[in-house]
C-alpha cells in the first residue's frame, strides 16, 4: 500500500465515522503508520492536523444536516459529538461566522470545508531532499534541559519561541558551568502530545556517561535504534522546508515507517545557525513497514 492508498484509506475513514469519536491510534494502525507518522504526514500534506480536519468535516456535516432535515438543534449537536448545544453553537459560530438558527433560517448551504481528495497530492521532492542513510545506533545518554512546545499544524503553534529560548538557557547552564562539548543533541519526544500537535517535549543535550553535571540538567537515556539519517543545509529557521518533505513525501513513500521513537537532531562542528552552508543532520527513528 503506497503512501496516496494510505491516506485515501484514512480520509474515506474519518468520512465514514463523522457521527463517532475518532480515535488517531486506531486510525494509524489501519494504515500500519505510527501515531506521529500519521499526524506529521497529514499535516504537512494537507495543511491541517488531523483533529482540526476531522472537526472541519463534522461542522460541515452538521450545517448540511440543518438545511436539508428538520432535526432538533440539540440532536444534530450529539449526532456529531458535541456534549451540549451550547458548545455547538460556540464552535459552529466560530466556523461558519452564523449560529446554527440563523443559518437554518438562511437556507442556503455556505462555508462548507471540502473533502480531501488525496489523489490531487504527489510526492515531489525531487531536490530539496537527498536520501537518508539507514543506520543503527547505540544507546545514549544524553544530560541536557527540556520544555514543552506545541507543532507547527496545531491551533497555537510556538516552537519558533520555545526552542530557541530553551537553547538560550542551555547555553547560558554551559558556560556557567565551564562545560565544553562540541556535539550537541535536540531530541524530539512525541509521545506526550496530544492529538492536536501540543505538548510534545524538546530536550537539548549532550553525551555523557558520566554524573549528572548540574542541577539544572536531568538525563536522557535514548535506546539503540535504527533511523534515517537526512542531512539538512542552509539556515536553521529553514528547517521545517527539511521536516516537510520527510514526512510529505520520503517517510509515507519508502518502505519504512517512523516507530514512534524520539527524532534527533545533531549538532556538530558543520553547524552555524543561519548560515548558508550551515549543516544539521535530522535522524528519525525508523523500521521496516510490514504490509
Amino acid at each position: 500500500m503506497n503512501a496516496q492508498h494510505r491516506l485515501v484509506k484514512i480520509v474515506d475513514f474519518i468520512e465514514d465515522h463523522l457521527s463517532e469519536s475518532l480515535y488517531v491510534d486506531q486510525l494509524a494502525e489501519s494504515v500500519n503508520w505510527s501515531r506521529w507518522q500519521l499526524q506529521r504526514t497529514f499535516q504537512t500534506r494537507f495543511g491541517y492536523s488531523v483533529a482540526q480536519y476531522y472537526r472541519h468535516r463534522r461542522l460541515s456535516a452538521a450545517a448540511i444536516c440543518l438545511i436539508h432535515t428538520e432535526q432538533q438543534i440539540l440532536d444534530i449537536a450529539l449526532t456529531f459529538g458535541f456534549d451540549n448545544q451550547q458548545s455547538f453553537s460556540r464552535a459552529f459560530n466560530q466556523y461558519f461566522g452564523l449560529a446554527p438558527k440563523r443559518y437554518r433560517l438562511r437556507g442556503e448551504l455556505i462555508g462548507l470545508f471540502p473533502r480531501l481528495d488525496p489523489t490531487l497530492f504527489v510526492h515531489s521532492y525531487g531536490d530539496t531532499l537527498m536520501e537518508p542513510m539507514i543506520v543503527t545506533h547505540a544507546a545514549k545518554t544524553l544530560w541536557g534541559m527540556n520544555t514543552r512546545f506545541n507543532a507547527p499544524g496545531s491551533s497555537a503553534p510556538n516552537n519558533m519561541q520555545v526552542l530557541p529560548d530553551l537553547w538560550r538557557r542551555f547555553q547560558k547552564q554551559l558556560d556557567q558551568k565551564q562545560i565544553q562539548k562540541k556535539v550537541f543533541w535536540g531530541v524530539v519526544d512525541s509521545s506526550t502530545a496530544n492529538d492536536q500537535l501540543e505538548g510534545l517535549t524538546y530536550w537539548t543535550a549532550f553525551e555523557s556517561e558520566k554524573a549528572q553535571p548540574c542541577k539544572e540538567m536531568e538525563r536522557l537515556d535514548v535506546p539503540e535504534q535504527t533511523y534515517a539519517c537526512f542531512i539538512h543545509r542552509g539556515p536553521i529557521s529553514e528547517i521545517e522546508r527539511t521536516l516537510s518533505a520527510i514526512f510529505r513525501d520520503w517517510l509515507p513513500n519508502s518502505e519504512y515507517r517512523h516507530s514512534g521513537g524520539p527524532e534527533l537532531e545533531l549538532y556538530d562542528e558543520r553547524f552555524a545557525f543561519e548560515h548558508p552552508d550551515s549543516v544539521l543532520e535530522y535522524w528519525i527513528p525508523v523500521e521496516k513497514s510490514v504490509e
